[in-house]
């Protein structure tokens, strides 16, 4: 009788003494999360994230990131996206538009059932990542930057801050969804506004010869969102600086680059906003059931060297509304 009273005690001590082991080993191990970017001109966003997970009270020891960075080609962000997937981490975030509808197919390939978050993609609904705005369905929610939405706002704002431009050139990227609609916004708005637009494909090669030889006084240039647009932030910046047109962007770091101007929300901010999201989840809700977000802030930049440079005349009623990029350097204020 004794020896079974032993034998019982013993079997308690033992699953007690592993069952401890597993739930110290459980607390020890960092929630694994996945983050897939299509360059790095998506970093900030990246940092933006891990900045609202730390505010968010998680502990910098509980999150493992696991980063796969495509470097700007659309072959190798499918290899990145099928090496994270093997990962198998408990959510994943996108920090574009191409990101995830690259990382969609692949999931829907592959029948892999992993909640995703973006960090900023204009038009989710309309390019088909998500069902409605209100309850996305599937395994896709995040942060809406509003930018196609904005491209008309965009057109306006350049035309009110710049009174004397005549014409207007739209950059956009005829192989990105998300550019392709932007464009049409802007052409709509343009039909309204009743000014001539004239849009140049940046997926074109000889898109640079096409600008350089038919820019004239008195035109503007505006850029609508895309990856490939933000790769080629320094090679227009020089074109414009060249031919001493007026440009409108999208991003702050557009503006710093030396573009005149940009409306649109940060990178960062999209990443830290998308924070929220990844707790949710981790706490036990579904993508599907958590509605699409609007940017929490839409700044509007403008830089003053850059206009001083272009030696043109700003609106004044509409340069008092702007945030000027480095100010005491520039002599902004």
């Amino acid at each position: 009788m004794k020896t079974k009273w032993y034998f019982f005690i013993l079997i308690i001590i033992i699953v007690s003494v592993l069952l401890n082991n597993f739930i110290n080993h459980r607390e020890d191990t960092p929630t694994k999360i996945g983050v897939i970017m299509m360059g790095n001109s998506r970093v900030e966003k990246l940092t933006g994230l891990k900045k609202g997970i730390r505010e968010l009270g998680y502990k910098e020891d509980a999150i493992e990131y696991v980063v796969k960075n495509a470097l700007d080609n659309e072959k190798t962000l499918n290899e990145k996206i099928d090496e994270l997937i093997k990962e198998k981490p408990a959510l994943i975030v996108t920090m574009g538009g191409i990101e995830t509808l690259a990382l969609k197919e692949k999931m829907e390939e592959q029948k892999v059932k992993i909640p995703v978050v973006f960090a900023g993609v204009a038009a989710p609904k309309e390019i088909g990542i998500i069902k409605d705005y209100r309850s996305p369905g599937g395994f896709f929610t995040g942060i809406n930057n509003y930018h196609t939405s904005l491209s008309g706002k965009r057109l306006e704002l350049l035309h009110q801050l710049v009174p004397s431009a005549k014409r207007f050139f739209v950059l956009y990227d005829k192989e990105n969804k998300v550019s392709v609609l932007s464009l049409e916004n802007t052409i709509d708005a343009a039909k309204s506004l009743a000014l001539p637009v004239i849009p140049v494909n940046i997926s074109d090669p000889k898109f640079t010869e096409f600008l350089s030889g038919n820019i004239q006084q008195d035109d503007a240039l505006l850029m609508v969102p895309g990856f490939r647009m933000e790769s080629l932030t320094e090679k227009i910046a020089k074109i414009i600086k060249e031919n001493k047109i007026p440009a409108m962007g999208v991003y702050g770091n557009e503006v710093e680059e030396g573009i005149l101007a940009s409306y649109g929300s940060s990178f960062e901010e999209q990443g830290y906003q998308a924070a929220r999201y990844v707790s949710r989840i981790l706490q036990g809700n579904s993508p599907a059931d958590l509605p699409v977000e609007l940017p929490d802030t839409i700044h509007f930049f403008i830089n003053t060297k850059v206009k001083d440079e272009l030696g043109i005349e700003l609106n004044s009623e509409i340069t008092n509304l702007a945030e000027f990029i480095k100010p005491d350097r520039e002599g902004a204020k």
